[in-house]
């Protein structure tokens, strides 16, 4: 809170202060300059620094027709945040307990102010987010206390709560639970979990917990031994996705890099059922070349994932190089489709983005020795161009506001 308030202060002070120095130079008769409002129609953040020592910043932009973005115009969050745009409000996950949401809204200076906010003593941090409509979302939140929380996002207040005990007590030997991805379908909540015992997997399988929301109750556990190790990639939502006819496909990293036997891989739920299809998998090691990690699907259909050029770095700090690639896959096809034309290997580990612009294009968050940059990819024309690049760090979010 201190920084966050220091360096709104800071950027209001110099504001003003270059504000009174244009009036100095005008004459008398020109009167007091407007300041113009900015529309802000993006939110973006970056992180700076090494781990532990990292800072997150948060700002807003007019549009992503610029060359450079820095950090002039961002309030700072000590150390690293997850963040979620839902309508023209940003969304918050600072790490570190109290596990804490913050609702952002951005002044006619571009500026985020701090709104409201969720406290939840007892628990270290928010996991995942799922807006389903103005008034109704759902947050995670694990170490310590492991819960679902049901809250209004126009108000911030907490709803109702969902125990995690059954998901948890599913698997005793593990060390640690994490709670991943969520999609709403049939007025239930799929949320990818996975458990480890001292940072490797338990096991080779994967597991989705079924939420009946009617009851608030943990309606089952199911699990899949075909992959394993359902983690997501390294951006908020990135491990799930649901297709026009309500599919709903599971990405999993695998453990074959951690001494187990299964392939990244991709589940299918059915629409309407709450069971794996045991007629599908894909095997994205075999389509792919190598450990993939991370999903997209476009709203025209088009499908995405991240493939490790060398899997002995796959956590990227042997050899101080990025070993990511952008992969197009076919999803109903099980097939591999390519790297994406045009797109640096990227670091992983410094997040990686796959953000719909339009029915035409596709956002790619790039992470290497030389830059930090957006690039747009053209879905007709397989083609990719450099936006802007960032000098105030690496960029772990790019959302457009409503």
């Amino acid at each position: 809170m201190k920084n966050h308030f220091f360096n709104l202060w800071h950027h209001r002070a110099a504001f003003f202060f270059l504000s009174a120095l244009a009036c100095v130079a005008c004459s008398d008769d020109d009167g007091p300059a407007a300041t113009p409002d900015t529309e802000v129609n993006y939110a973006v953040s970056t992180v700076s620094g090494a781990w532990p020592d990292v800072t997150t910043y948060i700002q807003g932009i007019e549009g992503l027709n610029l060359s450079t973005v820095d950090n002039s115009n961002a309030i700072e969050l000590t150390g690293s945040a997850s963040t979620v745009a839902y309508g023209n409000h940003l969304f918050a996950t600072p790490f570190g307990a109290p596990a804490n949401l913050v609702k952002y809204t951005f002044n006619s200076e571009g500026l985020p102010e701090e709104e409201e906010r969720i406290v939840v003593p007892g628990a270290n941090t928010f996991s995942t987010l799922h807006f389903v409509s103005e008034t109704v979302a759902y947050g995670t939140v694990s170490g310590g206390i492991s819960k679902l929380i049901i809250f209004n996002p126009a108000t911030m207040r907490i709803e109702d709560e969902i125990s995690l005990s059954a998901v948890t007590g599913r698997v005793p030997e593990a060390t640690r639970t994490y709670y991943l991805d969520m999609l709403e379908r049939d007025n239930k909540l799929f949320m990818g979990v996975h458990y480890e015992n001292n940072f490797v997997p338990v096991n080779d399988s994967a597991y989705v917990a079924v939420i009946d929301l009617s009851t608030n109750q943990v309606e089952k556990i199911i699990a899949d031994g075909r992959t394993g190790m359902v983690f997501g990639g390294q951006s908020p939502n990135s491990g799930m996705v649901k297709t026009s006819n309500g599919d709903i496909y599971v990405q999993a990293l695998g453990t074959t890099n951690a001494g187990g036997s299964s392939p990244s891989g991709v589940l299918r739920i059915n629409n309407g059922e709450t069971t794996f299809d045991q007629d599908y998998f894909f095997n994205l090691e075999e389509a792919t070349g190598n450990i993939c990690i991370g999903i997209y699907r476009t709203s025209s259909g088009q499908s995405f994932t991240a493939r490790v050029e060398d899997e002995s770095d796959f956590w990227e700090y042997a050899i101080g190089q990025p070993q990511f690639r952008y992969y197009k896959i076919d999803l109903e096809g099980k097939a591999g489709e390519g790297a994406v034309s045009g797109l640096p290997v990227t670091y992983g580990s410094r997040s990686m983005i796959m953000h719909e612009e339009s029915g035409q294009s596709v956002l790619f968050s790039i992470a290497t020795n030389d830059e930090n940059a957006i690039y747009r990819y053209g879905l007709s024309s397989d083609s990719a161009t450099k936006l802007f690049t960032s000098t105030g760090g690496y960029i772990t979010g790019l959302q457009k506001l409503n």
